[in-house]
């Protein structure tokens, strides 16, 4: 009998690689060695891709181009569909915060972007202290105020006056002798004030130190202290986008300005320095903005004004509701003080529009717009 050779064979199919020995004789040994010296020389001789044959045919009513993609302005847009929708809806609402009558000041003369928009809105939606899950009354009454205030729309006497408010006869500050007009401004500087903006300023640091003293961060002490002229400096600094007053009312307003960040890179220290923004931002609120609303409260309540009766509108009489009528019918005849409004109105349209584009076009290029959007040129309308 011929001499038994042992073959192995290895099964792949097992979870793990089994080996299995058979028995060949050596004839089968040969035969197998020769197959595998045939298949060796002819993947020597020819390549791998020689082998291969491809057989395929052009459909030309199959070339249909663009049929399933989605383009804006002839610009494709390669994927993620819904990611580039809420961007877009992102840049819809900052072109209309960009364009806004009630931000006019803030935007005309901001070129040289003065400000960190980003850390503004930031904290304008109180996102410093609140995550953007949750919510309550705090959360809310917070939100509601800085959104107001940087509108420069709080309840002020000339602002409900404007709204026909019920029983505001004028919109004259009930608090210093009705000498002025109640607007934002003169809430910050009336003569009623226990404190000034100055003094507030001043003493706030200080405040602001026994805090950290209290929760025992020596290190934020340190730091306060190594930055707290610079930081004074550029809050009394004049303001060039306020023209004709100091960074310190942009701090009033809620806009953090950029001279902020170059104080120092260190994250750390840029962090210190922006809390004791928002600290010196709620002393402000406390001290001047809520004393005014329990003063005005004190002296409505005096006059037997409640809160109730401000909800209402004036109640006016049929007698001077037609005259009013008529003075509205008398002012929307087509003059060319209401032609030159209407021109103004279709440019403004024209710019938001053009804007807009320029937003979505650098959105829909992969460009980041977080850092850009504020930088474009505003067009002043007074």
């Amino acid at each position: 009998m011929p001499m038994a050779s042992w073959s192995f064979i290895a099964i792949k199919g097992c979870r793990k690689n089994c080996i299995v020995r058979l028995d060949a004789d050596d004839k089968i040994d040969n035969n197998i060695k020769e197959i595998r010296k045939a298949l060796s020389e002819s993947l020597k001789t020819k390549s791998y891709t020689d082998t291969i044959k491809d057989e395929f045919e052009l459909i030309d009513e199959a070339l249909v181009t663009n049929e399933f993609n989605l383009i804006w302005n002839n610009r494709l847009i390669t994927g993620g569909y819904r990611a580039w929708r809420k961007k877009i809806t992102n840049a819809i609402w900052k072109n209309e915060i960009l364009n806004s009558d009630k931000l006019d000041d803030l935007f005309v003369y901001n070129y040289k972007k003065e400000f960190d928009w980003i850390t503004t809105l930031e904290f304008i939606s109180n996102r410093i202290n609140f995550s953007s899950r949750q919510c309550g009354d705090k959360d809310t009454k917070d939100r509601s105020y800085r959104i107001k205030n940087i509108l420069k729309e709080l309840p002020t006497y000339k602002t409900l006056y404007k709204r026909n408010t019920n029983k505001i006869a004028s919109p004259k500050c009930i608090r210093c002798g009705k000498k002025e007009e109640e607007d934002w401004d003169h809430v910050w500087i009336c003569d009623d004030n226990e404190f000034s903006i100055d003094d507030i300023i001043q003493e706030s640091p200080y405040k602001f130190e026994l805090e950290l003293v209290a929760q025992n961060k020596d290190k934020d002490i340190e730091i306060l202290r190594n930055y707290l002229c610079n930081f004074l400096t550029i809050l009394e600094s004049p303001s060039i986008i306020l023209r004709g007053k100091s960074r310190k009312w942009e701090l009033i307003r809620g806009v953090f300005n950029n001279n902020f960040n170059n104080i120092s890179k260190i994250k750390e220290e840029k962090t210190v320095i922006k809390e004791l923004w928002n600290f010196i931002y709620d002393e402000i609120k406390k001290r001047i903005r809520i004393p005014r609303c329990d003063e005005i409260k004190r002296l409505e309540e005096k006059e037997e004004i409640k809160k109730s009766d401000l909800r209402l509108k004036k109640q006016v009489s049929e007698d001077n509701q037609n005259e009013i009528l008529e003075t509205e019918n008398s002012k929307n005849k087509k003059t060319k003080e209401n032609i030159e409004k209407t021109k103004k109105n279709n440019i403004n349209n024209q710019i938001k529009i053009v804007t807009l584009g320029k937003l979505t076009g650098a959105l829909t290029d992969g460009i980041n717009i977080d850092r850009k959007w504020d930088t474009i040129v505003k067009l002043p309308f007074y």
